[in-house]
């Protein structure tokens, strides 16, 4: 358990780390937000950022309250063991401000906070790294990749379908990308006619 709470801090770390530099990534490397995330807009990209973030959250406070569970002097207390209401809030992403009417729909469909926590608690551990790794963009490529590939085969998600989704993914925007530079066929001029001669 300690092993995977320290994956979620990492990826917490890192979730802001990339929310924090993202405007001067794009700015640095035009192609960075849409390879990264499949558009420029940076508004739906820290969104999306911000949701993997709340989900991280979630996930180590699950995390945390199953360590605290199986402590042995916990012995069973019943499950109402909780801070005050007073006591200072966790740090936590900050949600999502309403939408206004004429948004974007992407941003109009993100979760609540408080959807995304209970989404969390029912569903395989995998299954929502899975998610913060979609929400993320993190690649193959990423320095954590083989620990969250482990954690999700161990914990009831599913690599394979991640990797899939990744994949689809780019490679989509690879032909998008590249489509608009190849000529439509019927600009293309045809060929010159032979020349055999009178019939």
């Amino acid at each position: 358990m300690a092993a995977l709470l320290d994956l979620v801090r990492k990826l917490i770390d890192y979730g802001k780390e990339l929310a924090a530099t993202l405007h001067q990534r794009a700015a640095d490397n035009p192609y960075f937000a849409p390879f990264n995330f499949g558009t420029n807009d940076l508004a739906l990209v820290l969104a999306r950022i911000n949701r993997g973030l709340q989900r991280a959250a979630a996930l180590e406070e699950r995390l945390l309250r199953g360590v605290a569970r199986a402590r042995p002097d916990h012995r069973g207390r019943p499950e109402r063991q909780r801070a005050p209401a007073t006591a200072a809030p966790r740090c936590r992403p900050r949600p999502l401000r309403p939408a206004a009417p004429d948004a974007d729909p992407s941003l109009v469909r993100m979760p609540t906070v408080e959807q995304i926590a209970a989404e969390v608690r029912r569903r395989p551990i995998g299954a929502v790294i899975a998610d913060i790794c979609r929400d993320l963009r993190i690649l193959p490529s990423h320095p954590l990749w083989r620990d969250i590939q482990n954690a999700i085969n161990k914990h009831g998600g599913s690599y394979v379908r991640l990797l899939k989704d990744l994949l689809r993914r780019n490679y989509q925007l690879a032909a998008e990308l590249v489509a608009p530079h190849d000529p439509p066929c019927a600009s293309l001029p045809s060929p010159a006619p032979s020349c055999t001669g009178p019939p």
